[in-house]
């Protein structure tokens, strides 16, 4: 991993997130109504075991609602993933303006079994909450 000034560059990308991070929060009206058109887990459904992503639906209408316990209770990985994607879609911006440190990472192995650890994880706690 290393880390360089942010650069002009960097703001298109920066500005999409802004948006679409802004769109995320213009839709929580919308939050129970699309919620609803999800309908169920199909693996849930046909299995009886919750998907990886099971509760992220609850979770992100949890977190909509200011309830951060009741989004991590759902889907932790999901809860922390949106909270992180809309908290920081509109310093994006800002940050790359101010030419901010930004790191530049090739994932190796560790990061790639991190990941999947982090997701097996989740699937776990999901798994054993019965989801």
């Amino acid at each position: 991993m290393t880390w360089r000034p942010a650069a002009r560059r960097d703001l298109p990308l920066a500005a999409l997130w802004a948006l679409g991070s802004l769109c995320a929060l213009g839709s929580i009206p919308l939050l129970p109504y699309l919620a609803r058109l999800a309908g169920p887990c199909p693996l849930h459904a046909l299995a009886g075991i919750p998907c990886p992503t099971c509760g992220a639906t609850r979770a992100a209408v949890a977190l909509a609602h200011g309830h951060v316990a009741a989004a991590l209770r759902s889907n932790p990985l999901a809860a922390i993933g949106l909270g992180v994607a809309v908290a920081g879609g509109p310093i994006a911006p800002a940050w790359v303006l101010l030419r901010g440190p930004l790191f530049s990472w090739q994932p190796g192995r560790g990061a790639r079994i991190l990941a999947v650890a982090a997701l097996a994880g989740n699937w776990i706690y999901l798994v054993a909450r019965g989801v």
